[in-house]
């Protein structure tokens, strides 16, 4: 189990941006990896009211569920995360739900949370300015959509790294949700 702090700062990008940036930062298509998030929460969804999240991510070389819970301000979570093996993997997606308490680090959870879909993201990880900087084009329900995130560990460098980013590369700041919200809000327009 680790629980970290996670500082991120994230905007959403036109594909156009997103091939711009992976171009000025030399990144091919080779260089992208994939990982599949799979979203939980309770039937009348408590986690989303509570401003948390919980996903189990499936990843080339292992699975993680991570609780994420809100921190200090809008750009930082604290992620509360267990690796799991295969067979528990496999036995939760076939069931379609978990029961969190099953697992020490999420005795706090509600008793059932039921699996609303999955998202995959190809991710790029570069680092950059005393961070890392993350390029993710993502697929969920018939769209696709394209974010830059920076994750620090200092608030304010990283938020002047990040604007000073979006500035030079003409980008406009934009509203962004996290990737749980936005796949949350097209699962209930289809």
């Amino acid at each position: 189990m680790s629980i970290q702090k996670e500082i991120e700062f994230k905007n959403l990008l036109e594909k156009e941006e997103f091939d711009t940036l992976c171009s000025e930062f030399g990144v091919s298509e080779e260089d992208f990896h994939i990982q599949t998030n799979t979203y939980f929460d309770t039937k009348d969804f408590q986690l989303r009211d509570a401003i948390m999240g919980f996903r189990l991510r499936v990843l080339e070389q292992r699975n993680e569920l991570t609780l994420k819970s809100p921190g200090e301000n809008q750009h930082t979570m604290i992620e509360t995360t267990r690796l799991i093996t295969d067979y528990e993997r496999d036995e939760i997606l076939q069931n379609g739900f978990i029961k969190p308490q099953a697992f020490d680090e999420f005795l706090s959870l509600p008793e059932v949370l039921f699996s609303f879909g999955s998202l995959r993201t190809c991710r790029v990880e570069i680092p950059y300015q005393k961070g890392l900087l993350v390029l993710d084009r993502s697929d969920y329900l018939g769209e696709t959509d394209y974010e830059v995130e920076f994750e620090v560990t200092d608030y304010e460098n990283g938020r002047q790294s990040f604007n000073k980013l979006l500035s030079t590369h003409r980008i406009p700041v934009r509203n962004t949700p996290k990737k749980i919200a936005r796949f949350m809000r097209a699962a209930q327009h289809k």
